[in-house]
């Protein structure tokens, strides 16, 4: 009975310590805007504090974030956001 408690517990742990790594092991690289005013960012989530920060210090909307997250490695999307187009590429 107890050692199924602890395998459950370690379970849990287990997977928060993945989900905690792997948010900290993505990287995007966005292109914020058109033609020559268009500004590109490396973002590397090694320095983020909670998944996502980027994003949400840019006003991302709750559905881009949820896109964002789910995104595959080589994946690429498209946002507007305030008429101004946000490409991400997802390396790693």
């Amino acid at each position: 009975m107890m050692s199924t408690h602890i395998q459950t517990l370690w379970q849990r742990f287990s997977s928060s310590c993945l989900a905690v790594m792997d948010f900290q092991q993505r990287v995007w690289i966005v292109s914020i805007g058109e033609g020559l005013s268009c500004d590109t960012f490396v973002v590397d989530e090694d320095s983020f504090t909670e998944p996502l920060q980027w994003m949400k210090r840019k006003h991302y909307t709750n559905t881009m974030l949820v896109q964002v997250s789910n995104m595959k490695r080589s994946q690429a999307k498209v946002f507007n956001l305030e008429g101004i187009p946000h490409r991400l590429i997802r390396v790693r």
